[in-house]
């Protein structure tokens, strides 16, 4: 059984923010336990440690940081497209040893995705929201001299505005 330490913790944040603890498809609190050679009362108790939940906060954020900046890379490699080199084998079966087949034929090969569009769409609407948007936006508010407008103001300047209309399409 572990004890709890300064160095302890340093070693909790350090697996934690490589593998996670539950969020964010993160290591299962059993596996964290085992690897940390402690019990889930254990845990539990050290739970009620401002350090020791610090160090798990902390860890987690890095997690979570490191695993969006990997997501982020991985949906714009995809969005643009790109090229893989992958090996194709072939084997025979061995006589001798039915488990160890030969290799008779390895080849390289280099393998392109097309960029894909759904990926790009959705990258440009959260990267540039300003400038790429999915739906429209209606944010214009009617207002006079910074006064919200009457409806008999709203129906006038609707009036006004359908007048300029029909005179721009003569």
């Amino acid at each position: 059984m572990s004890k709890y330490s300064t160095s302890k913790l340093a070693e909790i944040e350090e697996w934690i923010s490589e593998h996670g603890l539950i969020e964010y498809g993160g290591a299962k609190l059993k596996d964290f336990c085992k690897e940390m050679g402690i019990n889930d009362k254990t845990y539990r108790n050290w739970l009620k440690k401002d350090d020791f939940k610090e160090t798990i906060k902390r860890g987690r954020e890095v997690f979570k940081t490191n695993l969006t900046h990997d997501l982020a890379a991985s949906l714009a490699m995809v969005a643009k497209g790109y090229e893989r080199e992958e090996t194709e084998t072939e084997y025979k079966p061995n006589a001798t040893n039915p488990k160890l087949p030969h290799i008779t034929k390895m080849k390289k090969k280099k393998v392109y995705f097309q960029p894909n569009v759904g990926a790009a769409i959705f990258l440009l609407t959260n990267l540039d929201p300003e400038h790429y948007q999915q739906r429209q936006r209606i944010d214009n508010v009617l207002k006079k001299d910074d006064k919200d407008m009457t409806l008999d103001e709203i129906n006038a300047e609707i009036e006004r505005l359908e007048k300029l209309d029909k005179q721009e399409e003569t």
